[in-house]
């Protein structure tokens, strides 16, 4: 009698679980950015646990509700003793870094506490619904519910990334202050700063870069290269609803320039370019003249046909002697030709006398700024009498680095015989 119970307990446990075998082995594929051994733990399934199709399911539900995967997919087969088991995930495409703003606790602890909660995703993370809500949520939470806490994207240092803090508006600045300044006055310092800062929402990345783009410039044109600013707080107005901004800067001492090296272009070029533009070298390192310099380089590149050059600069800065080398680098890019000509409102006569005067062929380097320079050379040269408006139009191929120009006349006659003999 207890052998057929036995019997019969044992086909009955069977009979509920008839599909059930044990999961041997489970690999993800298509995960670039999140390591397998944090999507396996996202997935809630274990290896050798017993398994069903059911299972499967409810896995990639679980990877799909976390927001870091656009689609999520999944195959198994028999192996010897269970199931072979591999998901085929696409996670979302750009994870962004994160901060913290205005929340009055600890970057490291906040950090610490997500992490432990969220233990898929790392130091970037994507910008869905479903991620920002659970991060949204666990911060609220870490800080006890004293704060609503909103999650969104944020180009304050330049470049996207996501910042949580407290919910509502951002304080704007009403008012700018600065501290430690000695060589340069506040009265030129606020000048500069405060139509750039003044009604700004704050940040102190955002305060920053444009500390960067309108002070710091300011110190570099007197040679102090090494300025910062080590501090800045920001306290609520007395009359406002904006907030009180104040910089601690530090000027830091006087640099004389030393060498400029120049890289990037052939070397008959960059002697041409070092005789071009006096460097000033040993003089203060000016940066206001250094970008001058480096502007006249640019156009002149963009002159032979380089519509794209660009250039950088490496410092190497030497503290013992105050002295700062630089490395300019010089991207010229692709050059650019001329693909055709086409000229507008001029009659048989007038157009043969303005291509004649053209000087660049199809197929020669374009150079920037020729057209509307030929325009002002025939309007200053006096070709046409009651020459109306003129204008020229540059349409720029970037697959074929070809430069087709329209020239458009009005107003023009043909050319008079005394004006065009001169002009032969």
């Amino acid at each position: 009698m207890r052998a057929g119970l036995i019997l019969l307990l044992g086909g009955a446990l069977y009979a509920q679980t008839p599909d059930k075998y044990p999961l041997e082995a489970l690999q993800i594929q298509g995960n670039k950015q999140i390591a397998a051994e944090r999507i396996i733990a996202a997935s809630g399934l274990k290896l050798k646990a017993l398994v069903q199709k059911s299972d499967f399911d409810a896995a990639r539900d679980r990877l799909l509700e976390t927001g870091a995967f656009e689609s999520v997919g999944y195959s198994y087969k028999p192996s010897l003793n269970g199931y072979d088991t591999t998901f085929e995930v696409v996670e979302v495409g750009t994870l962004y870094s994160y901060r913290f703003e205005a929340l009055g606790a600890p970057d490291g602890a906040l950090r610490a506490a997500l992490k432990k909660q969220e233990p898929l995703l790392g130091d970037k993370i994507p910008a869905t619904p479903q991620v920002l809500n659970r991060y949204n949520a666990a911060i609220h939470q870490f800080l006890d519910g004293k704060i609503e806490v909103m999650g969104e994207l944020n180009a304050d240092t330049g470049g996207l990334e996501i910042v949580f803090r407290p919910t509502g508006a951002v304080p704007r600045i009403a008012e700018v202050k600065f501290t430690g300044n000695r060589e340069m006055l506040t009265a030129l310092l606020l000048q500069k700063l405060s139509k750039d800062a003044v009604g700004i929402p704050y940040s102190d990345p955002l305060m920053r870069r444009v500390l960067d783009t309108t002070v710091r410039p300011m110190y570099e044109e007197q040679g102090r290269i090494r300025v910062a600013f080590p501090a800045i707080t920001a306290k609520k107005a007395e009359t406002n609803d904006g907030v009180v901004v104040t910089i601690a800067i530090d000027e830091g001492p006087v640099y004389k320039l030393g060498t400029v090296a120049l890289a990037g272009v052939p070397n008959a070029e960059v002697a041409t370019l070092e005789k071009l533009d006096e460097w000033h070298k040993g003089d203060t390192a000016n940066f206001t003249r250094v970008e001058a310099s480096l502007a006249k380089i640019r156009q002149r590149q963009r002159t032979q046909g380089y519509l794209r050059a660009e250039t950088s600069v490496a410092r190497d800065i030497h503290d013992d002697d105050r002295t700062i080398n630089l490395t300019v680098h010089i991207e010229r890019g692709p050059q650019f030709t001329l693909g055709k000509l086409d000229i507008q409102g001029l009659d048989l006569i007038g157009e043969p006398a303005i291509r004649k005067m053209w000087k660049i062929e199809p197929g020669q380097p374009f150079q920037d700024g020729y057209p509307e320079s030929f325009l002002n050379r025939v309007r200053e040269e006096g070709i046409f009498d009651n020459l109306g408006k003129t204008r020229a139009e540059s349409n720029i191929d970037e697959a074929s680095h070809t430069v087709d120009v329209t020239l458009f006349f009005s107003g023009a006659g043909t050319p008079t015989k005394g004006k065009d003999d001169k002009r032969r």
